[in-house]
């Protein structure tokens, strides 16, 4: 049996599939340890936040190698021109892309966990009674939007009221998690919307100084 053209595209079609399903995302946690970040990437998992002692020793070896280059004298003249925004619509066109990546990608965004909890102190009795009050009618009107912005298996966020304590505390921990290729289409579609409004605003901006000539 020979190798057919229309099976070589299938293997890559294939292979590109089961690179888009890999889930990648971040995995936050903050407490009495201090702050923790993670990145994953499929069953990896990249510890970025508190760097380890063997990536702190060489960074400070990097540095002390590394020979401070003297600074050179800015030339004069031939000043670049600014790139001209095209104004208020321009500006206006710039921020409803970001809005509208920025909504799919709240929809196509999993939050696989979402755990906040807020310890209120007993230093002022009546003080913490009351924190702890508004913040229960916070998480009531929070909640709902949260739920329908984002996709949450698990989700625990509440105050504490203890008045043994004598400090307020915090403690939270943060799962988010997308595919490579959710990532990649909503790349592709910002890039070709931000193509053509540059577009627009180049042409407008030529006319503008073809105008002013």
């Amino acid at each position: 049996m020979t190798w057919r053209w229309w099976m070589t595209l299938l293997v890559i079609a294939a292979v590109l599939f089961l690179i888009g399903c890999i889930p990648v995302g971040g995995d936050v946690r903050y407490g009495e340890g201090g702050l923790t970040v993670k990145a994953k990437i499929g069953l990896l998992r990249l510890q970025l936040l508190p760097k380890t002692k063997k990536k702190q020793k060489k960074q400070k070896k990097a540095a002390a190698k590394k020979p401070k280059k003297p600074a050179e004298p800015k030339p004069k003249g031939d000043k670049k021109r600014s790139i001209q925004l095209g104004g208020i619509d321009g500006i206006l066109q710039i921020l409803e892309l970001v809005s509208d990546t920025l909504g799919d990608l709240r929809r196509k965004l999993r939050v696989d966990a979402l755990m906040l909890h807020v310890t209120f102190n007993g230093s002022d009795p009546a003080q913490a009674a009351m924190n702890y009050g508004r913040a229960w009618a916070v998480i009531g009107a929070v909640t709902p939007t949260l739920e329908r912005l984002f996709v949450i298996k698990k989700r625990d966020i509440q105050p504490i009221l203890d008045y043994n304590e004598t400090e307020m505390k915090a403690e939270a921990h943060l799962i988010l998690t997308i595919t490579i290729g959710r990532i990649l289409s909503l790349a592709c579609k910002a890039g070709f919307r931000g193509l053509g409004i540059l577009k627009e605003l180049k042409k407008g901006g030529a006319a503008n100084e073809s105008s002013s000539v």
